[in-house]
């Protein structure tokens, strides 16, 4: 799977996803896009600064970072030629963020931070998704880190999270309005 194939991933698992329809407003075309530009731009990030994981058969994608590049920051020049609306988006995507990440400042100790998970509907509840966290898991042990960290806001995940051996640290509401639930598994 190549960056633009991980982005249109990213993309149509997110899509309903509260906080990207909060931030990502607009015609469905410049949600899209909107969307889409910013995926590229994280998945940049995390190419330098962590690593990509792909599930067998290119079925899901799950990007992380360590502790030492926490909180993620999207080159600004990535951002050059962005229509205003996606500027804008990418503004109140910030806005809401600035909440999870002081969260997980706050607490975390030597850590590795899951950005980005997605799964591809048509597989779904084939273990791809476990399978991805196991593998974070695996690095982020190998890299000497002793935590993971996360965050969501869609409430529905978080039992998926949990079957993983993760459990919720934190919740409370960003300066946008939504709850974000900031979720933590020790590694040692």
């Amino acid at each position: 799977m190549n960056l633009l194939q991980c982005t249109l991933l990213l993309t149509s698992n997110f899509n309903e996803d509260p906080l990207f329809r909060y931030s990502f407003q607009g015609t469905e075309a410049q949600r899209l896009r909107g969307m889409e530009a910013y995926f590229n731009a994280a998945l940049d990030f995390c190419l330098t600064e962590g690593e990509i994981l792909l599930a067998p058969g290119n079925a899901g994608v799950l990007a992380w970072i360590p502790g030492t590049s926490f909180p993620p920051q999207i080159d600004s020049f990535k951002m050059t030629g962005q229509p205003a609306y996606v500027l804008e988006a990418w503004e109140r995507f910030h806005a809401h963020e600035q909440k999870p990440e002081a969260l997980i400042q706050n607490l975390a100790k030597n850590f590795g931070y899951i950005w980005l998970l997605a799964v591809d509907f048509s597989v779904r509840g084939r273990g791809y998704g476990k399978w991805l966290l196991e593998s974070c898991t695996e690095q982020a042990r190998d890299a000497g880190l002793e935590e993971l960290w996360l965050s969501t806001e869609n409430e529905n995940s978080i039992g998926f999270y949990e079957k993983s051996g993760f459990s919720v640290a934190a919740s409370g509401s960003s300066a946008v309005g939504l709850t974000t639930y900031v979720l933590s598994k020790a590694l040692i």
